[in-house]
């Protein structure tokens, strides 16, 4: 079956994105969002102390009120972020399959689906989040901003192109060593080279610390449990929405095919 006659185009790469994109935004909503609010609340707070103790009063206003931020905002990014996400997958899903097939292989286009949303998770963002994990508002010091973007975003292009090279080392061995061989060989060198950007680029270590004053502590450091909450659930979201990429592009390809068999009987 040729590959261009699976799915039709705007189905392939906008509705797994999209299905994605809505669900990782009921869970940010849910999950993520109160904690954001919590952050808000504390940097709110530890302005006012800093004013307090310095005895300079800041009169900045927030451009959008949080309701719109929370609702619409964080519903644009996220649907446009999983869009995206969808495109670059079909791409990915459609280059994996030829080149599999083009080494004689026959790739059930199900299996793979799934088996390369978890691969593109791993690469884009569970990887780079282990040097890098997301900070809530008030993390991090804004004189860093551009740093701590530039190498996120560093970690990230490493992480993807080291994951491209490992897949095709992996596919010009599997004939000599195995698929079981080859694999691991593969896992194995991402992993080691990986671990060996994670040590060269740059740590940031900048979560709030408690201010103190003239008469004792005036405000706690940044609560360490809404921290860790918030980098759970910022991965669990990218696992969700990468798991229903692979599941939705699954589905369609499932009924896709039932759909061509019924209509080749009938011929």
């Amino acid at each position: 079956m040729p590959l261009s006659g699976e799915i039709p185009s705007a189905v392939r790469y906008l509705v797994p994105g999209a299905v994605a994109s809505l669900a990782a935004f009921a869970f940010s909503r849910v999950m993520i969002e109160p904690l954001i609010g919590i952050a808000v609340d504390y940097e709110g707070q530890r302005e006012l102390v800093e004013s307090e103790l310095t005895g300079e009063h800041g009169h900045g206003h927030e451009l959008f009120a949080r309701a719109v931020q929370e609702n619409v905002g964080a519903a644009v990014g996220i649907v446009v972020f999983g869009i995206v996400m969808g495109v670059l997958f079909a791409v990915a899903h459609t280059v994996m399959r030829t080149a599999l097939e083009r080494r004689g292989f026959a790739p059930d286009p199900t299996g793979l689906a799934l088996l390369l949303s978890a691969g593109m998770f791993v690469a884009i963002a569970f990887v780079p989040s282990l040097k890098y994990p997301a900070n809530p508002p008030t993390v991090g010091l804004d004189e860093t901003t551009g740093v701590r973007s530039s190498t996120f975003l560093t970690m990230t292009a490493l992480s993807v192109v080291a994951a491209c090279i490992a897949v095709a080392a992996g596919l010009a061995l599997a004939r000599q060593w195995g698929a079981w061989r080859a694999s691991a060989f593969a896992a194995g060198g991402y992993a080691a080279v990986m671990l060996g950007v994670a040590t060269v680029l740059p740590s940031f270590y900048e979560v709030p610390a408690p201010i103190a004053g003239p008469d004792g502590l005036l405000l706690d450091g940044f609560p360490a449990e809404v921290l860790a909450d918030f980098r759970v659930y910022t991965t669990l979201n990218q696992a969700l929405m990468w798991l229903m990429i692979g599941v939705v592009t699954a589905v369609l390809m499932a009924a896709w095919r039932r759909v061509e068999k019924e209509s080749a009987s009938f011929v």
